[in-house]
């Protein structure tokens, strides 16, 4: 008698993301709405009237994890980028970032979750992955 394999392949993981990513910028879009509403008319601009929303992007170029970059741009021409979470590609654990080029995995609760999850938005916040308790 064969076993079956349950565990998802890395294609069906990678699909996963990919319908992941536009919940999480609707979330992030959504953050961004609320901070812009105007309490009171001001004359003149602000420098959150003149950006425009964070962007997320999948970067897919190391060999272990996936890694979701918050691009924030304004009218002025800057730019920055933070690392928003890594996803691992063997099991799609979801994990935050320790810096721009990986993820925590050193502390006892460094797996926040896996995308495969249905309760897998909240794991995230606007900022990233949410901290453990």
């Amino acid at each position: 008698m064969s076993q079956i394999n349950v565990e998802p392949s890395e294609l069906e993981l990678e699909h996963r993301l990919e319908w992941l990513l536009p919940q999480l910028q609707s979330k992030v879009d959504a953050w961004v709405q609320k901070l812009m509403l105007p309490k009171q008319m001001v004359v003149g601009k602000t420098f959150l009237q003149d950006s425009s929303s964070p962007t997320l992007e999948i970067e897919k170029r190391g060999r272990k994890y996936w890694k979701i970059v918050k691009i924030d741009s304004n009218d002025f021409g800057g730019c920055s980028k933070t690392v928003y979470a890594f996803v691992r590609k063997s099991d799609g654990a979801v994990l935050k970032a320790a810096d721009w080029s990986k993820p925590e995995t050193r502390t006892k609760s460094a797996i926040r979750g896996y995308i495969t999850d249905e309760w897998v938005l909240d794991y995230f916040t606007p900022f990233g992955v949410v901290y453990a308790v």
